[in-house]
Protein backbone atom coordinates (compact mmCIF):
# COMPACT_ATOMS: atom_id res chain seq x y z
CA UNK A 1 0.00 0.00 0.00
CA UNK A 2 1.14 3.52 -0.73
CA UNK A 3 2.86 5.41 2.07
CA UNK A 4 2.98 9.14 2.61
CA UNK A 5 6.04 10.70 4.22
CA UNK A 6 6.40 14.36 5.16
CA UNK A 7 9.82 15.94 5.63
CA UNK A 8 9.81 19.70 5.92
CA UNK A 9 7.69 20.98 3.03
CA UNK A 10 8.17 17.81 0.95
CA UNK A 11 5.34 15.30 0.76
CA UNK A 12 6.48 12.00 -0.76
CA UNK A 13 4.04 9.34 -1.87
CA UNK A 14 5.75 5.96 -2.16
CA UNK A 15 3.92 3.20 -4.00
CA UNK A 16 4.13 -0.49 -3.17
CA UNK A 17 4.93 -0.89 -6.89
CA UNK A 18 8.19 -0.14 -8.66
CA UNK A 19 8.40 2.18 -11.64
CA UNK A 20 9.42 -0.88 -13.64
CA UNK A 21 6.23 -2.69 -12.55
CA UNK A 22 4.13 0.25 -13.72
CA UNK A 23 6.00 0.57 -17.02
CA UNK A 24 5.64 -3.18 -17.66
CA UNK A 25 1.89 -3.11 -17.13
CA UNK A 26 1.63 0.02 -19.28
CA UNK A 27 3.46 -1.81 -22.08
CA UNK A 28 1.39 -5.00 -22.05
CA UNK A 29 -1.94 -4.16 -20.38
CA UNK A 30 -2.26 -0.41 -20.03
CA UNK A 31 -5.97 -0.57 -19.29
CA UNK A 32 -5.19 -2.31 -15.99
CA UNK A 33 -3.63 0.94 -14.74
CA UNK A 34 -7.01 2.66 -14.71
CA UNK A 35 -10.16 2.70 -12.66
CA UNK A 36 -13.11 3.22 -15.00
CA UNK A 37 -16.68 4.39 -14.51
CA UNK A 38 -19.81 2.49 -15.57
CA UNK A 39 -19.38 3.65 -19.18
CA UNK A 40 -15.77 2.45 -19.30
CA UNK A 41 -14.27 5.94 -19.11
CA UNK A 42 -11.15 6.25 -16.96
CA UNK A 43 -11.67 8.20 -13.76
CA UNK A 44 -8.23 7.52 -12.23
CA UNK A 45 -5.00 6.36 -13.90
CA UNK A 46 -1.47 5.63 -12.73
CA UNK A 47 1.68 5.82 -14.80
CA UNK A 48 5.40 6.41 -14.58
CA UNK A 49 7.73 8.81 -16.32
CA UNK A 50 11.48 9.12 -16.62
CA UNK A 51 11.17 12.84 -17.35
CA UNK A 52 10.30 15.22 -14.55
CA UNK A 53 9.24 14.66 -10.99
CA UNK A 54 5.77 13.29 -11.60
CA UNK A 55 2.44 14.57 -10.31
CA UNK A 56 -0.54 13.50 -8.26
CA UNK A 57 -4.13 14.71 -8.18
CA UNK A 58 -7.68 13.37 -8.02
CA UNK A 59 -7.42 12.06 -11.60
CA UNK A 60 -4.22 10.09 -11.31
CA UNK A 61 -0.59 9.67 -10.36
CA UNK A 62 2.45 9.88 -12.58
CA UNK A 63 5.44 8.56 -10.67
CA UNK A 64 8.64 10.39 -11.57
CA UNK A 65 11.05 9.06 -8.98
CA UNK A 66 11.95 5.94 -7.10
CA UNK A 67 13.33 5.07 -3.71
CA UNK A 68 17.10 4.99 -3.37
CA UNK A 69 17.18 1.60 -1.67
CA UNK A 70 17.28 -1.77 -3.41
CA UNK A 71 13.49 -1.92 -3.70
CA UNK A 72 13.22 1.00 -6.16
CA UNK A 73 9.59 1.73 -5.25
CA UNK A 74 7.90 4.40 -7.37
CA UNK A 75 7.66 7.83 -5.79
CA UNK A 76 6.14 11.20 -6.48
CA UNK A 77 7.13 14.28 -4.51
CA UNK A 78 5.04 17.37 -4.04
CA UNK A 79 5.79 20.51 -2.09
CA UNK A 80 3.35 21.63 0.57
CA UNK A 81 3.38 25.37 1.07
CA UNK A 82 3.50 26.62 4.62
CA UNK A 83 0.44 24.93 6.06
CA UNK A 84 -1.35 26.31 9.09
CA UNK A 85 -2.57 23.51 11.33
CA UNK A 86 -2.23 19.80 10.80
CA UNK A 87 -0.34 18.90 7.60
CA UNK A 88 -2.15 15.56 7.57
CA UNK A 89 -5.47 17.39 7.10
CA UNK A 90 -4.00 19.37 4.21
CA UNK A 91 -2.71 16.17 2.55
CA UNK A 92 -6.00 14.33 3.04
CA UNK A 93 -7.88 17.26 1.47
CA UNK A 94 -5.49 17.57 -1.50
CA UNK A 95 -4.68 13.97 -2.42
CA UNK A 96 -6.80 11.74 -0.19
CA UNK A 97 -9.00 10.47 -3.04
CA UNK A 98 -5.90 9.81 -5.15
CA UNK A 99 -4.39 7.70 -2.37
CA UNK A 100 -7.58 5.67 -2.00
CA UNK A 101 -7.69 4.97 -5.75
CA UNK A 102 -3.95 4.28 -5.91
CA UNK A 103 -4.33 1.63 -3.22
CA UNK A 104 -7.12 -0.05 -5.21
CA UNK A 105 -4.82 -0.32 -8.23
CA UNK A 106 -1.85 -1.43 -6.11
CA UNK A 107 -3.92 -4.41 -4.96
CA UNK A 108 -4.80 -5.33 -8.56
CA UNK A 109 -1.41 -4.92 -10.26
CA UNK A 110 0.57 -7.83 -8.69
CA UNK A 111 -1.85 -10.35 -10.21
CA UNK A 112 -1.60 -8.58 -13.58
CA UNK A 113 2.20 -8.67 -13.39
CA UNK A 114 2.14 -12.40 -12.62
CA UNK A 115 -0.10 -13.01 -15.62
CA UNK A 116 2.15 -10.94 -17.89
CA UNK A 117 5.21 -12.81 -16.65
CA UNK A 118 3.56 -16.17 -17.29
CA UNK A 119 2.47 -15.15 -20.79
CA UNK A 120 5.95 -13.83 -21.62
CA UNK A 121 7.55 -17.07 -20.40
CA UNK A 122 5.26 -19.07 -22.70
CA UNK A 123 6.08 -16.81 -25.64
CA UNK A 124 9.80 -17.07 -24.92
CA UNK A 125 9.56 -20.88 -24.92
CA UNK A 126 7.80 -20.76 -28.29
CA UNK A 127 10.60 -18.81 -29.93
CA UNK A 128 13.06 -20.85 -31.94
CA UNK A 129 16.31 -19.33 -33.08
CA UNK A 130 17.79 -21.13 -36.04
Amino acid sequence: MAKITVVGDAVVVTSSLTKEDILTVAKYRGSELAIVDDEGEPIFVIGATNAGTGAINQFGVSFGGETHDGEKKATVTMIAPHVEGDIREWIADRIGSAIVNLRVLEQRIPEVLASISSERATIMEDITIA
